[in-house]
């Protein structure tokens, strides 16, 4: 789930793959997310890296909110 407009949509045809290397910090009530996220992309098979830094808040789910 994602607040509002925290974070733009990838927009390709991407298929998950794995988180690389999460870090979790607890910061308040929230929880702050470093991590890299492989695709693989369905057109060329190739692997694409992207990588986030995020804040994540739970009420009755998680949320990105930032």
């Amino acid at each position: 789930y994602v607040l509002g407009n925290v974070i733009e949509p990838i927009g390709r045809d991407y298929l998950y793959s794995e988180l690389v290397n999460p870090i979790f910090i607890k910061d308040g009530d929230n929880v702050k997310v470093k991590v890299a996220v492989k695709f693989i992309d369905n057109q060329t098979k190739a692997t694409q890296v992207s990588q986030y830094e995020l804040v994540l808040h739970k009420d009755s789910n998680w949320k990105i909110v930032g």
